[in-house]
């Protein structure tokens, strides 16, 4: 904003007819622009104080200290409402992104436990069958383990083959 510009606002602004965005580009020329904010002094002590003795109210003690209250009670509403803008926009965002993460977290253990489900599936009940051959395979009647016992004497077979057979006696 020019000092042309912000000089024909002046009244303008003593009255609060200024738009909201139009009123802070003015009040951010006055606070940097010692001259418009001179006339500004002026123009605020006649305007506010005719109208005090207008309507027969006591006239201020200092009209500069009133202006610069108001102005600075403007700005600092302004400030106020762009700091909560922002916190808003951030807390927005960072609730996104915790919520992609948390998806995308749940899709990979959702995708992990099909993965393993589907390795559980292709290898079958024979996974663990070196570890734990005594354990999970046990014939259920004695001449099962006769069988065995003698089939795996005689010759050396190996642990499938053995499998086999014995799911072959069932």
């Amino acid at each position: 904003m020019t000092c042309l510009e912000a000089q024909s606002k002046i009244i303008a602004y003593i009255d609060d007819k200024l738009e909201k965005d139009e009123k802070q580009e003015f009040l951010h020329h006055i606070k940097n622009c010692d001259e418009c904010r001179e006339e500004l002094v002026i123009y605020y002590t006649m305007i506010v104080g005719m109208r005090q003795l207008d309507d027969n109210l006591p006239l201020s003690q200092d009209f500069t200290v009133e202006l610069q209250e108001r102005m600075e009670r403007e700005l600092k509403s302004d400030r106020k409402k762009r700091k909560l803008f922002r916190s808003s926009v951030v807390t927005c965002v960072a609730v996104v992104l915790a919520l992609l993460i948390w998806g995308y977290v749940n899709f990979l253990n959702l995708l992990h436990d099909q993965e393993q489900a589907e390795l559980k599936r292709k290898q079958g009940e024979y996974y663990y069958s070196e570890a734990f051959q005594e354990i999970m395979f046990v014939p259920e009647d004695e001449e099962q383990i006769l069988n065995i016992n003698v089939s795996t004497e005689e010759t050396q077979e190996s642990f499938y083959e053995k499998i086999r057979k014995y799911n072959m006696l069932k």
